[in-house]
């Protein structure tokens, strides 16, 4: 079983933003979490802590199931490490994504530290990547960059913009409706004051 962190983690601060940013973004992907993905009729499933299936359609499936969907596989993979899942997540799991799923970007992160692994394929090897300097790394998977704010991993634009949560969403939906309020008030409020004084202008006693 999960635990809470992860569980709040994949959906408040990964889940969610980035199937809105698919949306905004009008690309097709499946973005899931602690469920199971199906990849050969004949293996077991495996479970990645969260996953993104590129081209893929998000219809309420609680699984990806790729011999449903034309074969597709995840593209990005995150698993959170554990005393638990660390040995399967770095050997077995590690095996299966890069040699069965193929899986572009593999990110291992260390639940405790927050410490992140990026794994890149490339010509059929996973190569560790290196951050930039301000501590974040690329996720050309996703044309996203991935690190750390405050006590939860973020992703990013490229140009440095965070994807929203939920509730930054509404919060900035709530503080635009209040400037737009504002600056109703403002015009309200110049309206009257010129309209005053053009009363005024007309009433004014002449010589």
């Amino acid at each position: 079983m999960d635990s809470d962190w992860v569980v709040d983690q994949t959906r408040v601060y990964l889940i969610h933003p980035l199937r809105e940013h698919f949306s905004r973004t009008g690309q097709a992907a499946y973005v899931s979490g602690g469920s199971f993905v199906y990849y050969d009729p004949d293996r077991e499933p495996v479970g990645p802590d969260f996953y993104v299936v590129l081209g893929g359609r998000q219809e309420g499936q609680p699984k990806w199931v790729a011999w449903e969907a034309g074969w597709l596989m995840p593209a990005t993979v995150f698993e959170f490490l554990s005393p638990s899942t660390e040995v399967r997540d770095r050997g077995e799991k590690f095996c299966i994504y890069r040699d069965a799923l193929r899986v572009k970007d593999y990110v291992l992160v260390d639940q405790e530290s927050l410490r992140i692994e990026v794994y890149h394929l490339q010509s059929e090897r996973y190569v560790s990547q290196e951050p930039a300097q301000d501590g974040w790394y690329e996720l050309p998977s996703l044309g996203l960059q991935l690190g750390v704010e405050g006590d939860r991993l973020r992703l990013r634009t490229t140009h440095g913009e965070l994807l929203p949560t939920a509730s930054e969403t509404a919060a900035h939906e709530r503080q635009r409706a209040e400037q737009e309020r504002q600056r109703a008030d403002q015009l309200e409020a110049e309206n009257r004051r010129l309209f005053d004084e053009l009363d005024r202008l007309r009433n004014r006693p002449t010589d």
